[in-house]
């Protein structure tokens, strides 16, 4: 079991269920040269600065923030499925030597709620220029069985299928999301400036020792987690989460913490939290996937309106998990409703 940071418990926090994503050493693969100065809007960038800073080009204010360590991730029993992940971030083929397992090594992504529900996300590891470009100009099909296509943007080439897309920023960084969550990182490169804009609480969560993939979301003013409470009532306010996670047995390891409004709300979290078998659209939503008996025992422990929780899932709870937020990440690109149709409303209704 992941031990709590007290810096979790000090701070504050909260659970959710979303995109994004991680880190490990640059995955063995096909990268291509090394490459000169990123050009967005006539700025001169150094390469070497994106890769050095991924959080620094996602854009600022992000409902959800995570981090996935998709390294380690590949190497564990669960690789097949964070791999239909990936692969609709970066909706690549082997035509264009895109292998996720061997190329991508650490993934960051924001949900927001800017036009809708929007997302963009940082891929790091190894790409393989040269074959990218080339199956985007042939017009080669996605994995999705939509066209590649081509444009551009800021000055970079900007590859799509269907509603999501993709930029080489350099060879061994990937920016994905949707048009409205690329556009929006592209133009904060325009400024020449790369710098983070992203709350400190969030990003600092990235650097938890030993965790494989890290979650922050700030639910506050999100009308769409008002309009949820009724199915899950331990989200009634519910401000911020902190989650942290390993890949170690029983399958996942995850602790962190959910701040609430105030005491009252925490206390009320709290029974919720620990009665979830209770909730009928919950335990609906496991049989959808095929999943029956017990649902996994979360230990909760309160401070004031700060709620400490660890919770390990067997493998198959994992996958469970894991192929929610495919089905999501997925339909999302599309403007579909997910087959988790109780989470859609917290990734379709913008902030007040």
């Amino acid at each position: 079991m992941l031990p709590f940071s007290s810096r979790l418990a000090g701070r504050g926090a909260s659970l959710a269920t979303a995109l994004f994503l991680a880190l490990a050493p640059a995955a063995l693969g096909c990268s291509g040269p090394d490459q000169g100065p990123i050009l967005t809007g006539g700025q001169a960038i150094d390469p070497a600065l994106v890769d050095r800073d991924p959080m620094a080009v996602l854009p600022s204010e992000p409902v959800m923030l995570g981090y996935l360590d998709a390294a380690t991730l590949f190497k564990s029993s669960l690789g097949p499925d964070v791999e239909q992940i990936v692969t609709t971030l970066v909706p690549l083929g082997r035509d264009a030597n895109f292998v996720p397992s061997r190329d991508v090594s650490r993934v960051y992504g924001g949900i927001y709620a800017m036009s809708g529900a929007d997302f963009c996300a940082v891929l790091q590891g190894n790409f393989d220029v040269d074959a990218i470009r080339r199956s985007a100009d042939a017009r080669a099909q996605a994995t999705s069985g939509q066209p590649l296509v081509k444009s551009r943007y800021a000055e970079l080439d900007l590859y799509t299928a269907g509603n999501v897309g993709f930029v080489i920023l350099t060879p061994r960084t990937v920016l994905s999301g949707n048009e409205t969550g690329m556009r929006r990182a592209l133009d904060r490169l325009r400024t020449g400036k790369i710098e983070r804009s992203v709350p400190a609480w969030m990003t600092d969560l990235v650097a938890t020792p030993n965790a494989a993939f890290t979650l922050a979301g700030d639910m506050r003013g999100q009308g769409a987690v008002e309009a949820t409470t009724q199915k899950m009532p331990f989200l009634k306010g519910l401000q911020k989460i902190r989650t942290v996670g390993n890949f170690k047995p029983p399958g996942m390891n995850f602790a962190g913490s959910l701040t609430y409004a105030d005491a009252p709300a925490a206390s009320e979290g709290a029974v919720q939290l620990q009665d979830l078998q209770k909730l009928t659209s919950f335990m609906s939503l496991l049989s959808s996937f095929g999943l029956a008996g017990p649902v996994p025992s979360m230990q909760v422990q309160q401070r004031d309106n700060d709620l400490a929780f660890t919770l390990p899932v067997d493998a198959s709870f994992a996958r469970f998990l894991l192929s929610m937020l495919a089905d999501v990440a997925r339909k999302s690109t599309s403007g579909a409703a997910p087959s988790s149709s109780w989470a859609w409303p917290l990734l379709t209704t913008p902030s007040r």
